[in-house]
């Protein structure tokens, strides 16, 4: 029996410890028909040559600059040939079933166009059994355990199965996200379409998690905070991103203040709801805020051509995707 094809698109940069441990466990996964597509960012830490001496069979790619995450994957998927696009962090050690066990859930359900792996800390506790997204459009990081298959808003790009053509048919990642939320926007552009995105708690991934990250963490927090803005201003209806933008600044700004009265006044601070400690975005500074926010005018004539490509072929409302509990009151 023919399995389909899937491409393991890996991004890397400056990876070459971590990638080893990724590729090695790659090696040993129990499904037949892979191809593997390394897209590097341009590292400097001999990844190219000990790939290419090490696993000559990987197609590699590699760019004369860093371009982040989006627009490196979309780099891989143009010269995919599988069925199936499998995007994975270098930053993973993959368990033997992980692809075959997403591919099962993929194939018994048309409709399914998305589904995550379920991510482990090396350590063995959650690290997300997916994202969910509030009615403001705020993204919030599930560590809930679950043994059974179950709908989530957008699976993490750390481990993440999507059918090759309903890829191209969304124009893949937005590029101008740079890095951060693109896998975000991508699921929830997915149920807009009409199609679903899963968990599958059966295909275990252990993901170390934020090593690159932890070195550009402004940059992390500026991309985050400005690509959760453009995501609100692009895949609600256009008077409900008006709407959801103005109460999304008045309770964060409301939140904001909250904090800073309390420490002033108690010398720290008092997060009552854990909703905030579980946000997967790192706090933005007051000057990452008016960045973003500049950054949002100076594009608004690309986000406002994205929102209406989007709701000409929206296929469910927000109001839909809410009563779904796609877009939910709190996240689980």
């Amino acid at each position: 029996m023919t399995v389909p094809k899937i491409s393991i698109i890996i991004v890397n940069y400056n990876g070459k410890t971590l990638l080893e441990k990724c590729l090695e466990s790659l090696y040993k996964v129990n499904y037949d028909n892979v191809e593997v597509i390394l897209v590097d960012n341009n590292s400097t830490d001999g990844t190219m040559e000990f790939v290419t001496k090490n696993y000559p069979s990987i197609i590699t790619i590699k760019l004369n600059s860093n371009k982040g995450f989006a627009e490196p994957n979309n780099i891989g998927s143009k010269i995919a040939k599988g069925e199936y696009l499998l995007f994975l962090n270098n930053d993973t050690v993959v368990t033997p079933d992980f692809v075959s066990e997403l591919v099962k859930v993929m194939e018994s359900d048309k409709k399914t166009a998305i589904c995550q792996s379920l991510l482990l800390k090396p350590d063995g506790t959650i690290d997300s059994s997916g994202d969910f997204i509030d009615k403001l459009g705020v993204v919030y990081n599930s560590k809930t355990k679950s043994d059974e298959i179950r709908t989530i808003s957008s699976a993490r790009g750390a481990s993440m199965l999507i059918r090759n053509s309903v890829f191209k048919k969304l124009d893949g990642f937005d590029e101008k996200f740079f890095v951060s939320f693109e896998d975000v926007d991508l699921g929830w552009r997915t149920w807009i379409l009409g199609y679903r995105v899963k968990l599958v708690p059966k295909s275990i991934v252990y993901h170390h998690g934020g090593t690159t990250i932890e070195k550009i963490k402004s940059e992390i927090a500026f991309h985050g905070f400005k690509n959760q803005l453009s995501m609100k201003i692009t895949n609600f209806e256009p008077i409900l991103a008006v709407k959801n933008m103005l109460k999304f600044f008045i309770i964060y700004g409301t939140r904001e203040l909250k904090i800073w009265f309390d420490y002033k006044i108690y010398g720290r601070t008092k997060l009552s709801s854990t909703k905030y400690e579980n946000n997967i975005a790192p706090k933005p500074s007051f000057k990452i805020i008016f960045n973003s926010i500049w950054w949002v005018l100076k594009n608004q004539k690309y986000l406002i051509q994205k929102q209406r490509k989007i709701n000409s072929e929206r296929k469910v409302s927000t109001h839909e995707l809410e009563k779904m509990n796609i877009l939910c009151e709190k996240y689980y």
